[in-house]
């Protein structure tokens, strides 16, 4: 290998690693806050949205998307780990519509949002939906990962190559925790984000009935990657 290939394979590397570290740390983590914006978080996306996704980030974040489609299993896993972490998704209600609205098709759409309501139930999964009449979402998107050893760090999106800004500063981390607080407090109550999932099955495809607030115990066996 030349030194110009070996600085090729050494940046595509430094680009990979955010990607590489937040995966790790969410594998490690007894809590995980993740804030997606007007998206679905990356970790609750069924496996063909998130082919579709990291297809289309590929075209301006390769080195993101090809690291980020080899974890994506990995990071799926995470919700059924043996020793489960406690995890708080606030999602855009931005989200929901484009599934409601049947994209990418109704069969994927109401496949996903069907993955979405059963993470949803999960005892140890918070789901909640940032409503449309809610102040108007944060542009960054970001993850918050807590270790049994109390150590936080905090994954935000960056346009760079790597896609992600690796956060370890005390005070900019506690400024990430009060952003998530707030966002958490502006959201629908978790009976009610799961009502909305509910609610947003595309045509066609129906969904199950909201329970009464019980959550369904999680199943026992962890999902390999």
């Amino acid at each position: 290998m030349n030194g110009e290939d070996q600085a090729t394979v050494d940046e595509h590397d430094r680009a990979c690693a955010p990607a590489r570290e937040r995966c790790v740390a969410e594998e490690a983590a007894v809590t995980i806050r993740c804030y997606s914006g007007p998206n679905l978080p990356e970790m609750l996306m069924t496996p063909m949205i998130a082919h579709l996704m990291w297809k289309w980030r590929a075209a301006y974040q390769p080195a993101l998307a090809a690291v980020g489609t080899k974890l994506s299993s990995r990071r799926r896993a995470v919700l059924e780990r043996a020793s489960r972490p406690r995890m708080v998704f606030v999602v855009g209600e931005e989200a929901l519509m484009r599934f409601e609205a049947g994209k990418p098709d109704p069969t994927t759409a109401a496949e996903q949002m069907r993955t979405l309501g059963d993470d949803a139930a999960k005892r140890h999964v918070s789901v909640l939906i940032y409503p449309l009449s809610a102040s108007a979402l944060p542009a960054d998107r970001f993850v918050v990962t807590t270790a049994m050893d109390g150590r936080t760090a905090v994954f935000s999106d960056t346009p760079g190559p790597s896609g992600l800004r690796v956060v370890r500063d005390l005070e900019q981390v506690e400024a990430y925790v009060a952003a998530f607080t707030a966002l958490r407090g502006d959201s629908l109550s978790e009976d009610a984000s799961r009502a909305r999932i509910a609610e947003a099955f595309p045509p066609d495809h129906a969904a199950a009935s909201p329970g009464d607030g019980d959550r369904a115990d999680p199943p026992p066996t962890a999902v390999g990657p």
